[in-house]
């Protein structure tokens, strides 16, 4: 069952219940459909008002990278971003039980914008266009607003505050190799140079910062010349802002293109982050978090062919993305200058 699919006077009781009032439910569609999770809208008619929209997000079990992920605290952390200058939907609520739509869900307001899927021949025409213009410039103010946020001040310390120095680089590598354990079939020997690589290059922690941990421009909604909202926070931690900047600078964040989530030149995108953030990036530590990143992406498309292979999934995306492993190794093999 899902979005689509739930009986609609289940959905209606149980939205009724939490919105404190008869609701009727007159249009439902699907937002999007991540590798993990489903989006759909929802719209309400109420006896008095508007029609009221909202977004559900359906949280799969045994989806990629599942481990990392803690949905019962999404709603919490959105709420705590509201009082901060990080433009995100406005949280409602979360739904452990699954009722009405058999897996855990939470629920934001709709948010006016536009999703781009950056690896189709249109998103990469409108981000190339749009980097040029002021959403280039959101893109690095927004990361640096995530990352200057007062993580104390809004409550966020049950995210998991990180040792000191290279404690966070450190307790990353220790997850990563345990992932690599779990879903590896062949010895993967690339993936493993990669990860004795990493430990070998630790970097310390400058500062200790709210990190969104999937920051690209698939997870945001773009509003003419504004970011409208920075969605999927799914993956946020208290650590190392270089973590979210390795993201943003890794190669399979880009396939291909010369810009940084194909929308910047890497060295304007850093200095515009160093501009708006008034901290320096380390190229050494840079270096460790992408080449981190880039591991850390082959070893999902590792799961998600174990999760096809076993049954966990019949999403053929899944499937195709195991079949570019020997792209992904390569992208690893070149951060590690094999000759």
């Amino acid at each position: 069952m899902g979005v689509l699919d739930a009986p609609v006077d289940l959905v209606e009781e149980r939205f009724g219940e939490r919105l404190g009032g008869p609701v009727r439910l007159v249009d439902r569609r699907l937002a999007g459909e991540g590798l993990s999770d489903e989006t759909g809208v929802l719209v309400f008619a109420r006896p008095s008002g508007e029609p009221l929209k909202l977004v559900v997000r359906l949280f799969r079990p045994g989806a990629v990278a599942r481990h990392e992920v803690h949905p019962a605290r999404l709603n919490r952390l959105l709420a705590a971003l509201e009082l901060t200058r990080v433009p995100v939907p406005r949280p409602l609520w979360f739904d452990e039980s699954g009722e009405p739509f058999g897996e855990a869900y939470s629920v934001v307001s709709w948010v006016s914008g536009t999703a781009v899927v950056p690896w189709s021949p249109e998103g990469r025409r409108f981000l190339a266009e749009a980097g040029a213009g002021p959403v280039g410039e959101l893109f690095c103010r927004v990361l640096a607003d995530i990352h200057g946020a007062d993580w104390r001040g809004a409550g966020l310390r049950f995210l998991g505050v990180p040792g000191p120095g290279k404690g966070f680089a450190a307790s990353r590598v220790d997850g990563l190799a345990a992932y690599l354990g779990r879903v590896r079939d062949e010895p993967e020997p690339i993936l493993v140079d990669g990860i004795g690589w990493l430990r070998a290059n630790l970097p310390d922690a400058a500062r200790t910062s709210l990190l969104h941990g999937d920051y690209r421009t698939g997870n945001m909604l773009f509003d003419g010349p504004r970011i409208a909202a920075v969605i999927d926070w799914e993956f946020a931690a208290l650590g190392d802002p270089l973590y979210d900047l390795g993201w943003v600078c890794c190669p399979s964040n880009r396939m291909g293109s010369d810009l940084v989530c194909m929308l910047l030149p890497e060295d304007t995108f850093v200095t515009r982050y160093e501009r708006y953030s008034g901290f320096p990036v380390d190229p050494a530590a840079l270096r460790f978090w992408v080449t981190y990143h880039q591991v850390r992406h082959a070893i999902m498309w590792l799961e998600a062919g174990r999760s096809f292979q076993l049954g966990g999934t019949d999403d053929l995306r899944l499937a195709r993305m195991y079949y570019t492993m020997p792209t992904m190794r390569r992208m690893v093999a070149d951060l590690l200058e094999y000759a």
